[in-house]
């Protein structure tokens, strides 16, 4: 575990801002990611320090279903669809190579009712089937990965701490300031902790949004918090191996080594985190009447809520202001374009 600056009495004053002190403003997907591409490209820093409240800020990571699959998304149609390709190639050729923990090979499978001309165009490789079904509709089939969240930002950070050992640090604190000054940028903390640093990078997710004072720019000032509800099943009696299924967009997620079951999710412009009950049991029954599995009742399963930030176009950002850089946008596809953006920040930032 990265060591807490509190416990060892770190101080950063103004005569020790150097070009090598980075501080990271959130310690979910973005943040690890970010530390973990700049260890294994051995980018030395005299200081680290990765800035993370949980019990303030939760990271989005943490509740999230985490499920990446282009489902569809081919290059050669948008922009943001050859970035999203780009992104899955990167996170593919990571766990072939560095076999990060967490993850598993699974299919996903996605299939419809409805639309068919549609669907088609986009899955032009589908047939009827009626797995998973009463009756026979179109169903894909692609190559996908299953994440367990915590596992695997743990494991981020574990990694990176085998290149920066007592160079890297983290504090349970949330940044409320950040100021530029002649020698650095002066951070200010909710717990009153002044500390300075020679670049600043904000990748809070939807979180971003406290700081947009900070960086005047209209791609931040449009980002919106994108509620997602879903339903969590914790020692589901299954056999099966685990699987990605959606159908008319809606959601099942079988986990077999921690026999954990999701179903959902729901989508909503909203920053706070009331779940969404009602639409979360439309998406459960429609399921339940579709699909030929066993089902849990819908009230054993515990409904999670995290939020992502969904920027203009959908599309990721890197804004610079000064000696601060502003990183988000990731909305959907946080696990494959955090590695991404971390290797452009890298290259042309840090």
């Amino acid at each position: 575990m990265a060591r807490n600056c509190e416990t060892m009495n770190l101080k950063f004053n103004k005569k020790d801002v150097k070009l090598s002190t980075l501080a990271i403003i959130g310690g979910g997907l973005m943040g690890r990611s970010l530390i973990y591409h700049l260890a294994k490209e051995k980018k030395h820093f005299e200081k680290i320090v990765l800035f993370s409240s949980d019990k303030i800020t939760i990271p989005c990571t943490l509740n999230s279903t985490a499920m990446v699959a282009l489902r569809g998304v081919t290059k050669g149609h948008s922009e943001l669809g050859d970035l999203l390709v780009e992104g899955h190639e990167i996170f593919s050729h990571h766990v072939m190579m560095d076999h990060p923990q967490g993850v598993q090979v699974v299919k996903q499978f996605t299939g419809t009712h409805h639309e068919r001309e549609s669907f088609l165009s986009r899955y032009p490789e589908a047939s009827l089937s009626d797995r998973f079904f009463h009756e026979k509709i179109y169903l894909s089939e692609e190559r996908a990965f299953m994440i367990d969240p915590k596992t695997y930002i743990d494991w981020l950070l574990s990694e990176s701490l085998n290149f920066y050992q007592d160079s890297l640090h983290m504090i349970d604190d949330m940044v409320v300031e950040a100021q530029e000054e002649s020698e650095g940028v002066v951070i200010k903390t909710l717990n009153n902790k002044k500390m300075n640093f020679h670049k600043v990078i904000f990748a809070g997710g939807s979180y971003n949004r406290f700081w947009t004072p900070m960086a005047p720019y209209s791609k931040l000032k449009t980002s919106k918090p994108v509620q997602g509800s879903y339903l969590e099943f914790q020692n589901v009696p299954w056999e099966h191996s685990s699987f990605s299924l959606t159908v008319d967009e809606k959601n099942l997620i079988w986990n077999e080594p921690l026999k954990r079951l999701f179903i959902g999710s729901t989508s909503s412009e909203t920053s706070h985190y009331l779940p969404q009950k009602k639409e979360l049991r439309g998406i459960y029954d429609e399921l339940y009447l579709k699909l030929n599995l066993k089902l849990p009742s819908f009230d054993e399963g515990e409904i999670k809520v995290g939020l992502r930030e969904k920027a203009q176009k959908r599309a990721p950002y890197m804004v610079e202001e000064g000696r601060s850089l502003f990183v988000g946008g990731l909305y959907k596809n946080a696990f494959t374009l955090s590695l991404k953006l971390s290797g452009t920040l890298s290259l042309k930032h840090l």
